[in-house]
């Protein structure tokens, strides 16, 4: 089985991380991907899989050229299915209508992020309807599309997965430092400022880091919000390639998003077993169960939660033996492969 995979590039983001697994590890079908925009690809990607840079700029002649490209791609290659990812899922129908014959994927990464109204809803899901499937990250962003009358053509929920790792936390309580970490891109949905809010009125007089990881993030960005008392407290790494550099010299790692679809830093820091403190966004709860913290949008929430930790390190150590377990038992990457390739025989039938 052949099948196309059309993504808006391939920088660091968690699609871009799922689909360069979900290609290395699935060695019974071919796989190629198109990357539309001119960028720099982010994650490691077998040399057998095939590559095809558009390095289209982000305007609307390049859009318009970019369904003449994809186009003639899929006539050359000959998928038996093609798989759009991200903002890309609105052009599928276009080339089902265009090409025809092959089979059309959309792989829907978040929730709903703008509103409907009944008309609106009923032009996009006659609209999206017209492909032949659709996979959502999570059944939140599954449930949330659904509830705005988004019924989508033969739908499965596939969530992301995780390599399997070696067990690596080591809390030292005896130093009571607390090691605090923070990874992702810097964007309004990720509600960054409620971390520095929580962080400026936790950290005083504490001995305690911040390590922040994440496209964007550096102190130029936040330094309004960031009290002159603790930001010397806060170690700012740049995005990084490879975050488990991160996790394993972190205590808890924090989310403070205000929408998810499946957060792949959760699920990658409890794979080594760091424990996570999160907002209620997207399948984060659902994730974390009883091995985490749940809070709430407000920040003192946050503090409140860091200053438990904080008295009473050794219940860390339980927290991270519990979050270790739910990936390894639910959420390992060849589960989730053997997932996709079921759903891409499924689709064919």
């Amino acid at each position: 089985m052949k099948i196309l995979h059309v993504i808006t590039s391939l920088q660091s983001g968690g699609a871009e991380r799922m689909l360069s697994n979900l290609v290395n590890l699935d060695n019974d079908n071919e796989h190629i991907i198109i990357s539309v925009l001119n960028s720099q690809i982010h994650y490691e990607i077998n040399e057998n899989i095939k590559v095809i840079e558009l390095n289209l700029k982000n305007n609307m002649f390049s859009r318009i050229k970019m369904i003449s490209k994809i186009t003639s791609v899929i006539k050359n290659e000959k998928p038996d299915i093609v798989q759009t990812w991200l903002k890309l899922n609105y052009i599928a129908p276009i080339f089902k209508l265009l090409i025809g014959k092959p089979k059309y994927i959309l792989n829907i990464r978040h929730g709903v992020r703008k509103n409907y109204t009944r008309i609106k809803s009923t032009i996009e899901r006659n609209y999206l309807r017209y492909v032949d499937g659709t996979v959502f990250v999570s059944n939140t962003s599954k449930k949330e599309f659904e509830d705005k009358g988004l019924f989508l053509k033969k739908t499965v929920v596939i969530n992301n997965g995780f390599h399997l790792k070696n067990y690596m936390y080591e809390k030292n309580i005896e130093n009571n430092q607390l090691n605090i970490g923070y990874v992702g891109r810097n964007h309004s949905v990720k509600n960054q400022q409620m971390l520095f809010k929580a962080f400026n009125e936790f950290a005083i007089d504490k001995n305690v880091e911040l390590h922040i990881a994440g496209s964007n993030m550096n102190y130029e960005n936040f330094s309004s919000i960031i009290s002159d008392d603790v930001k010397s407290k806060i170690r700012w790494h740049g995005e990084v390639n490879n975050p488990f550099n991160i996790y394993k010299n972190i205590d808890v790692l924090i989310l403070t998003s205000k929408t998810e679809g499946f957060p792949n830093v959760i699920g990658e820091a409890m794979s080594i077993g760091v424990p996570v403190i999160c907002t209620n966004a997207g399948e984060s709860w659902e994730i974390i169960k009883d091995s985490g913290y749940k809070i709430g949008l407000d920040y003192m929430e946050l503090v409140e939660v860091l200053e438990d930790i904080y008295n009473n390190p050794p219940q860390l150590k339980e927290k991270s033996q519990k979050a270790y377990r739910i990936i390894r038992d639910n959420y390992t990457l060849q589960k989730i492969v053997e997932e996709y390739k079921e759903y891409y025989k499924e689709v064919l039938k």
